[in-house]
């Protein structure tokens, strides 16, 4: 056991070390409670008011027939901050599924070169899926600009011009939020958005209506999707946090008593 310790803090680290090993204790969680829920297990997710806020606007988008803009942020697919960029990319396939339902695609700003093309997959596929293939449209779909103060003043502009309902923001963000937040509002939009930069997030808080707090924007496929994958994450990712609590008792107890 000592030579797999030494060996790991020189070749990965002891904090990657850690890392490590809480992940080889997450995969079989992951893996069991997917496979539950595959065969039925129903499992409940605490409410976050700004999902069921979106469901609701883009039902009043549809009635009104003015269309939904969705900004994936600044970020791409490929660099630190995937993952972010992915979880707009998430609320966008829901976002699309809707909006294509009722004939009002959706419009899409990325300011990452790397992300367009997957956010216009991701409306094509929506527009496969529900049997209208050639309506698709590519355009729907618009690169601004790669640097951050040039997109926000890009999208500022859409904003302003555009015929728009509601403004969804969910992406990796920086003081450029607080520009479109505050755009969107003095156009009285409705507004949803999200990210998981710490800096942000007391803008992100203060600009829109209905704010997704850190963490939050990556749960958008379990409250809006219902993907499976998605629902079995959370739900291993609390017991995993149930597991950490109770090994923190545990070993603060046995410390008390002088046990270890």
């Amino acid at each position: 056991m000592e030579t797999l310790t030494s060996l790991l803090q020189a070749t990965i680290g002891t904090e990657q070390a850690r890392q490590l090993a809480l992940f080889l204790v997450f995969l079989p969680l992951f893996f069991f409670t997917y496979w539950t829920i595959k065969r039925g297990l129903t499992i409940s997710l605490r409410p976050i008011p700004s999902y069921a806020a979106l469901q609701r606007l883009l039902s009043q988008a549809a009635e009104t027939g003015q269309p939904v803009h969705v900004s994936l942020g600044i970020a791409g697919v490929a660099d630190q901050f995937t993952a972010d960029t992915m979880a707009g990319l998430t609320t966008l396939e829901y976002v699309a599924d809707r909006a294509t339902v009722s004939a009002l695609p959706p419009i899409v700003t990325v300011a990452n070169p790397t992300a367009l093309p997957v956010a216009q997959d991701v409306l094509r596929r929506a527009y496969i899926r529900h049997g209208y293939p050639e309506e698709y449209d590519p355009a729907r779909a618009r690169l601004i600009a790669p640097d951050g103060i040039a997109y926000s003043a890009g999208v500022m502009q859409l904003l302003n011009q555009q015929k728009l309902t509601t403004n969804v923001m969910i992406g990796r963000f920086g003081d450029e939020f607080l520009l479109l937040g505050e755009t969107g509002a003095q156009r009285n939009l409705h507004q949803v958005g999200g990210t998981s930069a710490e800096r942000v997030l007391p803008l992100v808080h203060a600009a829109v209506e209905h704010p997704l707090i850190g963490e939050e924007i990556y749960a958008s496929g379990a409250y809006l999707l219902k993907k499976s994958s998605h629902l079995a994450s959370l739900f291993a990712q609390d017991l995993m946090r149930w597991l950490i609590v109770v090994a923190i008792v545990v070993a603060i107890a046995l410390k008390s008593f002088g046990v270890v």
